[in-house]
């Protein structure tokens, strides 16, 4: 018993100490055991998920709305030759804007943290930086005209399932660069990415039931994706245990 006293006079002399050297002009002492910090709480699995659905989601609604507006507009020119520009540049604003538009729907309020991808450890077949944007210039390009010829083919209908599958594949990309880049989460990025390119897959399918020619010209898009597909896995492979 005498040294469970001793024990309790050790540990509260400086804690008593510290509390009569308090004046009331002076900030609160501070205790000696300070608590840790809370690390910032990872969502589950099942609110990723949710995540990736409603922000998808969201931007396909956005899209398809955007598609009525086109179409009636389409279906009120006074000429099949305006009729095919209005379809067309209609689309051109879609699959080129989708990525500003995500910015509204999805609500990003994150900044994109360029350290962080630079300081993943990549696959020694990682394409540089600049091969990114180069090639989905002309992949963008054809997907524009491969949406133009599909629906003028489907009569301009809104809910076609090829064009429905095309705008979930649009969408999706968008949600992929925002889970991947902006939340950095590299396994979900890496299933939302793996579900990207199966809708790449069925879209070409779709596109070149209607059209051969539509078809063909989303079919590289396949293969891209299939290779920023592959990255990802690595990536996610590579730094599964580095906490990044």
């Amino acid at each position: 018993r005498p040294r469970t006293i001793m024990r309790s006079l050790l540990f509260l002399t400086p804690i008593g100490l510290a509390a009569c050297s308090w004046r009331p002009s002076d900030p609160l002492p501070v205790l000696l055991v300070s608590a840790r910090q809370q690390p910032k709480l990872e969502p589950t699995p099942a609110l990723k998920l949710l995540d990736v659905v409603s922000d998808t989601g969201a931007e396909v609604v956005v899209i398809l709305g955007m598609l009525k507006i086109v179409q009636q507009a389409v279906r009120r020119a006074s000429s099949e030759r305006i009729a095919f520009w209005i379809g067309q540049l209609g689309w051109g604003f879609i699959v080129q804007g989708s990525s500003r538009l995500q910015g509204i729907v999805q609500k990003n309020n994150l900044t994109l943290n360029e350290g962080w991808y630079q300081g993943l450890v990549k696959p020694r077949w990682t394409p540089p930086n600049w091969a990114f944007p180069l090639a989905w210039i002309p992949l963008k390009v054809a997907q524009t005209i491969a949406a133009g010829t599909l629906w003028r083919r489907c009569g301009h209908a809104v809910f076609d399932p090829a064009v429905v599958m095309y705008v979930l594949h649009i969408s999706l990309g968008d949600t992929w660069n925002k889970q991947f880049f902006l939340k950095q989460r590299q396994l979900t990025g890496l299933l939302t990415i793996g579900t990207f390119w199966l809708t790449a897959v069925g879209s070409t399918a779709l596109f070149a039931m209607a059209s051969p020619l539509a078809g063909a010209l989303f079919a590289p898009t396949v293969v891209w994706v299939a290779v920023a597909s592959s990255l990802n896995l690595d990536i996610w492979y590579l730094n599964r245990n580095s906490g990044k």
